[in-house]
């Protein structure tokens, strides 16, 4: 039997976006593995809620991303990364665009720790911000980031984002950093 690929525009429903080295897309309930993997990682998660998350946590949080595609939701899209060399397309982290409290659009990512140190964090942000503005008409993205977590703060600094303030968090008592790209100025 012969594997046939779904025509172009099956593929393009479910891609988001693509940089020079990456793909998004929706993901999928096969990516349980890899995504646990991420997820239940303690370095991964260190900045995010403190922990490596449980398979249970993990196949519950994939199966709500999955099933918030078939919502009408504006306010939140979770994305899968994939490398574009990858037939296979294996889940190696995830990015996503979310409307802040305030009202602002909020992008972030994560990687597994095995795809660290090689450009990627820089890569998807800035296709990040560009599907922001060009795809979904957003002109206003922030990002907040713990300061300690030095990596994601060099990518910040070196991204077109602008640094606006420092303050703690209040629910976790940590030093948090705002960055902000406007283009409506």
């Amino acid at each position: 039997m012969k594997l046939i690929k779904p025509p172009k525009r099956e593929f393009e429903k479910i891609m988001f976006f693509e940089t020079e080295r990456l793909n998004t897309r929706k993901f999928e309930l096969d990516d349980l593995e890899d995504f646990h993997e991420m997820q239940s990682n303690n370095n991964v998660m260190k900045y995010i809620n403190g922990r490596g998350r449980t398979r249970t946590e993990n196949s519950n949080e994939l199966l709500k991303i999955v099933n918030s595609y078939n919502e009408n939701n504006t306010d939140r899209l979770i994305m899968a990364i994939s490398e574009k060399n990858d037939e296979i397309r294996t889940l190696i982290g995830a990015c996503a665009v979310a409307k802040s409290e305030n009202g602002e659009f909020e992008v972030g990512y994560r990687f597994s720790e095995k795809y660290w140190g090689k450009g990627y964090g820089s890569e998807i942000l800035n296709g990040l911000l560009k599907f922001c503005l060009n795809d979904l008409a957003i002109n206003k993205v922030i990002s907040i980031v713990e300061k300690e977590n030095i990596y994601s703060v060099r990518i910040l600094e070196n991204s077109p984002m602008q640094f606006i303030k420092e303050f703690e968090e209040v629910d976790t008592n940590n030093i948090v950093r705002l960055y902000r790209l406007d283009m409506t100025v």
